[in-house]
């Protein structure tokens, strides 16, 4: 025997489907994130200047880029998320500052109010909502860290994302350790 539904059934479903898909994809708007700075980073204790080692990292991020469809300048607003992680199983870092930059220099936001201490192997992430095009397509941080000598320096990465329906997009980039010349 053949199970059939007749084009009411079928019509049923697709509403049923539909309603699903918008239910399932509706959030609810809240505060939005902007990073996990509370929970996991401490106030920094003091690390003795000849004993430490440390650094500049800039990252670049993309809050914006230009699609290049038919010669027109239209643009796609992408979310982004700078992770910061300690690769040292044994000593913690201390962030000095954090610092968000605008396609033409600049200084957008800074993220920290003093130094913050990053437990071993943590990690802590800080949010460019969707929404927030104020960087553009040059966007970019800059972080400064210092650790007890012969620590590691942080892994530091952006990651970009944008999902339209069910189909996204993301891609990432990796920090680069600036000369001390070239530090700010």
């Amino acid at each position: 025997m053949r199970w059939q539904i007749g084009w009411q059934g079928a019509g049923s479903a697709i509403v049923l489907f539909g309603i699903g898909l918008f239910v399932g994809s509706y959030r609810h708007s809240s505060d939005p994130i902007h990073s996990t700075v509370a929970e996991r980073l401490r106030p920094a204790a003091s690390v003795s200047s000849e004993a430490a080692t440390s650094g500049t990292i800039y990252i670049p991020v993309y809050s914006t880029l230009y699609l290049g469809v038919a010669n027109r300048a239209s643009t796609v607003d992408l979310g982004a998320t700078l992770s910061v992680r300690n690769v040292s199983a044994v000593h913690p870092i201390t962030l000095d500052w954090v610092r968000y930059y605008d396609s033409v220099g600049k200084q957008v936001r800074g993220y920290l109010d003093k130094a913050s201490t990053l437990p071993p192997m943590g990690s802590v992430e800080f949010v460019i909502q969707r929404s927030d095009t104020v960087g553009g397509p040059g966007a970019n941080f800059l972080v400064r860290w210092h650790a007890a000598a012969g620590v590691d320096q942080p892994l530091i990465e952006g990651i970009m994302l944008v999902q339209f329906g069910n189909a996204g997009v993301s891609f990432s980039s990796r920090g680069r350790t600036l000369t001390p010349s070239a530090e700010r």
